[in-house]
This record gives structure tokens, sequence and C-alpha cells, in this order.
């Protein structure tokens, strides 16, 4: 059995997920491939694992780094990001850690047990200075609550427009349709209230399910940078990032404090990150032919552009700017 000194000292080792009956913590061991890979963590077993209770994880005091969030909305190159900010002995990516989703579906998250997880993921990894923490969309209900943790730590927010949103939803078939509906089903929990939508969710389209989830996190986004927190939060969209390159990963690097200088962010722009899909591998080119032929036709062109529309209604009688406003300069 590994002693609570390695599992405290040795940044292999990650907290995996809470067993809040049992009041334990698991801990998971992975491999380099395993956390430099394009696969979130959440998907991958480790090599091997350990249940250490709740108390003791507490009282653990590891060497803590530098850690930065990118918080997203889904769909929406938050992957392509994380990645294009990852360079070795600057900065180490950590892709959607499952302890976080963990972490959100307690009922009462313990501020404290936030802190020490947070110590631990942002343990330095080689010669990386600076941990990149990306969760899933599911924890955003923490954001604040990560960035009170970690004082130091700033935050992007990347997200996009809702046609973008709704033709991943399409093109990832009945997984991303079911997607759409978990997201705003987790959403209308915490990102405003939902109680005028509960009796006609069921008889809604998957799109528009979809579509009034992108619109509850549009709105807690733009609460939570403008709440206590919102010099620690910059927003972005997607298709700045796509579309300005060298330009925004500049800014992110500046203000995440990322250390990246002019010949990184040329190596990054020239190299293989924008040129292949960040989740598959597949060539870029190659993945826009697909999503195309997957996720047009003219009668979800007119479904879409009907969400749209209702959308739209929706966000202006409610005061909501969506998508929120772009504040990454």
């Amino acid at each position: 059995m590994t002693t609570l000194a390695e599992l405290e000292s040795n940044p292999c080792w990650l907290p995996n997920q809470i067993d809040p009956q049992n009041n334990s913590v698991q801990f998971v061991r992975f491999g380099s491939e395993e956390l430099e890979g394009r696969v979130f963590l959440a998907l991958r077993k480790g090599l091997e694992e350990q249940w250490v209770p709740i108390d003791s994880v507490k009282a653990m005091k590891p060497t803590a780094g530098p850690i930065q969030f990118i918080f997203h909305s889904g769909f929406c190159r938050s992957t392509l990001l994380l990645k294009a900010l990852t360079v070795p002995s600057k900065t180490f990516a950590l892709n959607e850690p499952e302890i976080l989703n963990s972490l959100a579906r307690l009922n009462q998250p313990d501020e404290a047990l936030i802190g020490v997880i947070l110590d631990l993921l942002s343990r330095q990894q080689g010669t990386s200075e600076t941990v990149l923490l990306k969760p899933s969309n599911f924890p955003n209900r923490l954001m604040e609550i990560l960035l009170r943790s970690k004082a130091q730590a700033r935050a992007i927010i990347i997200t996009n427009d809702l046609r973008e949103y709704l033709e991943a939803v399409v093109r990832k078939g009945l997984m991303g349709r079911q997607w759409g509906r978990s997201a705003y089903l987790t959403a209308a929990t915490y990102a405003g209230d939902a109680s005028a939508f509960n009796k006609v969710i069921p008889g809604m389209t998957d799109l528009q399910v979809s579509a009034l989830g992108w619109l509850f996190m549009q709105n807690w986004f733009e609460t939570v940078s403008s709440g206590k927190e919102r010099n620690r939060l910059r927003v972005l969209h997607s298709k700045k990032l796509n579309k300005r390159r060298a330009e925004t990963l500049i800014s992110a690097s500046k203000f995440l404090g990322l250390g990246l200088d002019q010949s990184d962010i040329r190596e990054i722009i020239e190299g293989p990150v924008f040129s292949s899909d960040a989740k598959t591998g597949v060539a870029y080119a190659e993945k826009e032919a697909r999503d195309a032929k997957n996720s047009k036709s003219p009668i979800v062109e007119e479904e879409m552009a009907e969400v749209e529309q209702w959308i739209a209604q929706l966000a202006r009688v409610s005061g909501i700017a969506a998508p929120i406003g772009q504040i990454l300069k």
C-alpha cells in the first residue's frame, strides 16, 4: 500500500473522486502518457488506485505550485485552448479531471477539502512551472469557490455563439443530444431561476433544451465575471481563438502569467496544435468536412434558426447578454 506521504508528494497520484457515504477520496496513479494525452482524465482509469479518509486528505500539506483555470460552456474549443497554451517547462495541462465533477456533486462542497485538492492538483509535474487546469463544464457552479481557494489564480472563460453550440450538439448524434439535455439540467440547478420551464421541458426538443442550457450558462458567466472575483476572470469567444490565434494566445498567456514568449507563440501557431483536432488528433480540415456533413441539412438548419430566434427573445426580456461579451484583450 502506498503511504500517505507518497500520495501527498508524488504528482502522478491524483485525487480522482469522492465517496461521500464512506467519507473517502480515491487517488489514482496516472502514467505520463495518460496525463499528457488527448483523452479527458475523467475517462482514464490510471495504473492503480487507493482510497484515503477525507480527514487524512484534509490534513495533507502538499507543495503546491501555480495554477490557472480554463472554464467553458462546452463544445467551444476549450481543449484547443488548453493544448495551445501547454508548453513544456512552462505549463502543464490537466484536462477535465474527474475529482472536480465529484466535488460538484456534493450538496455542500467543503472549501477546506477543495483547497487541499487544488494544492494536490497543482504540484509541479516535471519541470513545468504552472498547472493549467480545465474542468469539464459540469463543475461550473464551483467557479467562485475554486478561485477563492487559490488566491493567486486567474481564469479564462471560453464560450461560443449559440449556432456553434447547437451544431456541435447535432453532429455528435444521440450522445450530443443527451449531453445537451444534461448540460441544461445541471445549469438549471445554479445558473438562474428555471422554475418557469420545469413543466415544459419534457415537451421541448433536444435543441430547445440544449439552447436553454447554453443561455443559463451565459447568465452564470455574467454573474461570476461581474462578482467578487471579476478582476481575475476574462472571457474569450471561440471564434476569436480560431481567427486571431497569435493575438489571442499572447493575451491569454499575459493574463494567466504563463510566460510564453514570441518564439513559443510562433511554434504553437506553426505546429500541429491548430492543424489537428485537439480531442482526436484527426487532421482539422478532415474533421471540418466531416462535421459539416454530419450537422448540415435543411431541416436541422430551420430548427436551429427557430431556436436561435426563441433564445434571442428570452435573452432580451431577461436582460441576459448572450453570448456574454468578450473581455480578453
